[in-house]
């Protein structure tokens, strides 16, 4: 050391520290290894925790399970079923009426049953195309049309199809398998309607309320109707609700943050300790406490940082998926990866500190003896 410190008392330990890792000593790429280890260990287990609500939620979405339906026959304007739109969490939302079948001149006998919807469908259905005069895929394949093509009735009138929808095979409600929508002018808004779509998420109170609230309640008097009609699931089979807020602030992996500041100060202090003879040599050649804890620490820095950018790198990969757009995604990593891998790396510091200010110079003869 040749006193050095006695001069630079910041500088010589960062010098000490960057020549132990180009040596390698204190077997660094070992203990950069453990806390990787740790860190993908318990970082991991929460993240696979939050994939596990993540897609749960995303194949009920993706099932129909964030479309709710209203129905009151000539009860609902169009309007109001539109304004729906403006409330935050909804992604779309259509009126929907019954019209006159349309029947193909190519099968005079099977009529295909046609609603006309308000401006918003493609928020709700997988159009492929633009709105108009949209066809199911079913429709589509049985009568070999795409979009651009024209389709005859057998009135012998001409319609460009527009655009096709996919209606999966999933549970939500098959009579809409072969249909046909039209698209209704704007102007129409002001009409009744016999229903209304909104696709949210999350399905909170405040949506189905509002999806409550476009029944005219002076349709709702009307002979047959009977009671005031109540939002329903486009997909009947899916049970329950989906994986929400309250399940992902619940999650007991949440807690992973605790086992990985523990295991990393164990493994922080250990990396000390195995040098805890050298370290009492520094002290009886008058190295202070800090003068060590700074070097130790700067070695622990060298190793630990590398590793944590590994782990953090890894737990995104496992996290994005479940995230639907990039906010999403940073708010995932930043709550669970960013959490574990920080809450670790202060355990780790902290370990070696402490670890770094236990050895005192007197241990010396007996650490050589042990030795």
């Amino acid at each position: 050391m040749s006193g050095r410190h006695g001069d630079a008392s910041w500088y010589w330990p960062l010098s000490e520290a960057r020549r132990d890792l180009k040596a390698g000593v204190g077997n660094p790429a070992l203990w950069a290894c453990v806390l990787m280890a740790i860190l993908l260990m318990c970082g991991g287990a929460d993240a696979l925790g939050v994939r596990q609500i993540t897609d749960t939620a995303w194949t009920y979405r993706e099932s129909g399970g964030d479309i709710l339906t209203i129905s009151s026959p000539g009860g609902i304007r169009g309007r109001d079923c539109a304004a729906l739109s403006s409330i935050d969490g909804v992604e779309g939302a259509m009126a929907m009426r019954g019209a006159d079948a349309v029947t193909p001149i190519a099968l005079p006998d099977a009529p295909y049953p046609a609603y006309e919807v308000t401006g918003g469908a493609r928020n709700l259905v997988d159009i492929t195309g633009s709105d108009g005069f949209v066809i199911a895929d079913k429709v589509a394949q049985q009568l070999g049309l795409a979009a651009g093509d024209d389709l005859v009735t057998e009135d012998g009138v001409r319609h460009r199809v527009t655009g096709t929808f996919a209606w999966p095979s999933d549970g939500r409600l098959p009579q809409y398998a072969s249909t046909v929508l039209l698209a209704v002018p704007a102007t129409d808004l002001d009409t009744m309607f016999d229903a209304c779509w909104v696709r949210a998420w999350p399905m909170t109170t405040q949506v189905r309320d509002a999806l409550n609230s476009v029944v005219s309640k002076a349709d709702a008097s009307v002979p047959g109707l009977g009671n005031m009609p109540t939002p329903a699931k486009l997909n009947p089979l899916l049970a329950g609700v989906a994986p929400g807020a309250a399940d992902y602030k619940a999650r007991f992996t949440r807690f992973a943050v605790i086992p990985a500041m523990l295991l990393a100060a164990v493994t922080g202090a250990a990396s000390v300790l195995q040098r805890r003879v050298e370290i009492a040599m520094l002290r009886q050649f008058g190295a202070s406490g800090p003068q060590v804890a700074e070097k130790m620490l700067a070695v622990a820095l060298g190793w630990s940082i590398p590793a944590a950018l590994a782990s953090l790198g890894a737990l995104c990969l496992m996290l994005a998926p479940g995230a639907g757009s990039v906010p999403d995604a940073l708010a995932l990593v930043c709550d669970v990866g960013l959490r574990v891998v920080a809450g670790g790396l202060a355990g780790l510091y902290l370990g070696v500190i402490a670890a770094s200010c236990s050895v005192s110079p007197s241990a010396l003869p007996s650490l050589v003896r042990i030795r």
